[in-house]
């Protein structure tokens, strides 16, 4: 069975090259020839107007004034094609993406807009976000270098110049993903922690696929996106009790791996377990719920509890 994917890109590659040869596109593909021009043929059925030349300077071409419409794409590749434009045309909020989203959404007549993205938050935080945003995607569309004042957290405050690859949405928050050249190695910024961010408008010359070429000057250079992903964090699984009608907030953030609820409790309390990122934020995160919480497990994190609450007592009383 043919892959639709496949002759989907098929159609792109020749509307953008305008003409490719049976060989190039079966080394693109991983296929033969001869499966190349079965792709052809079942195209052609389809309607597309694709031919073939030989001799020199020949090759397979499509038509001229062709443009890709309904006849590749069935109806629920366009309204999902369509939601996906629609999502994006709502992040990048230029022109350029309105108009794309508003031509794909003409291809179906079926509702397309089941998918919304919403830029904004419930603080005024939103705002200043979006524009960190648009700042950082036009440097990553012109290849341009970034700098800023960044707030990690580890609680170090310093300048940053960054060559941006991509924006990543991640656990509930944006991210700016790119070269660090202080630090030497990939790193994910978080853009509520962005401040006075221009574009340099330097060129950018370090990349994404060249990170083999930094592989002597950092110490972990394994920046495979998906690995980095992975590597992000180190995991603490935590035991806490606490108020039902507070679980809410834990879930907000994370997912409850165990609940062990006690319907005779006349307290209401609920036990709880989770993984949480093992960050020096996690003791105040846990202290923000006041005596409403209390840590099951582990003892370690209990101990960074009552260390922090002995520091907070002798500051207030002494």
């Amino acid at each position: 069975m043919i892959n639709t994917e496949n002759l989907f890109e098929l159609v792109y590659i020749l509307i953008d090259k305008k003409k490719a040869t049976a060989r190039d596109l079966s080394e693109h593909f991983g296929v033969s020839t001869r499966t190349i021009y079965r792709w052809i043929d079942s195209l052609c059925l389809a309607g597309i107007p694709i031919f073939s030349t030989k001799g020199f300077g020949g090759g397979i071409e499509i038509d001229g004034n062709y443009s890709l419409d309904k006849t590749v794409l069935t109806e629920d590749e366009k309204v999902s094609l369509a939601a996906a434009a629609n999502a994006v045309s709502a992040l990048s909020g230029d022109d350029a993406s309105r108009a794309a989203a508003g031509k794909i959404r003409s291809l179906t007549k079926e509702k397309t807009d089941w998918l919304e993205v919403d830029f904004g938050s419930w603080n005024p935080l939103g705002a200043y976000i979006r524009t960190v945003f648009d700042v950082a995607k036009g440097a990553i569309l012109k290849k341009q270098a970034l700098c800023f004042d960044y707030y990690s957290s580890h609680g170090e405050v310093g300048r940053r110049f960054v060559q941006p690859w991509k924006i990543v949405f991640r656990g509930q928050a944006w991210y700016l993903y790119g070269w660090c050249n202080q630090k030497e190695e990939a790193r994910y910024f978080k853009l509520s922690r962005i401040q006075n961010i221009r574009n340099t408008r330097r060129a950018a010359d370090i990349f994404e696929d060249s990170l083999e070429a930094k592989k002597s000057k950092s110490k972990d250079v394994e920046r495979e996106y998906s690995e980095r992903l992975k590597k992000e964090y180190r995991l603490v699984t935590l035991t806490v009790r606490i108020p039902k009608k507070e679980l809410w907030r834990i879930m907000d953030d994370y997912k409850i791996e165990e609940n062990q609820s006690s319907a005779e409790a006349p307290d209401g309390l609920t036990t709880v377990t989770f993984k949480i990122p093992d960050e020096v934020w996690l003791v105040t995160y846990l202290l923000s719920f006041g005596s409403s919480l209390e840590v099951v497990a582990p003892k370690s994190v209990k101990l960074a509890l009552e260390e922090e609450i002995k520091r907070m007592y002798q500051k207030v009383f002494q």
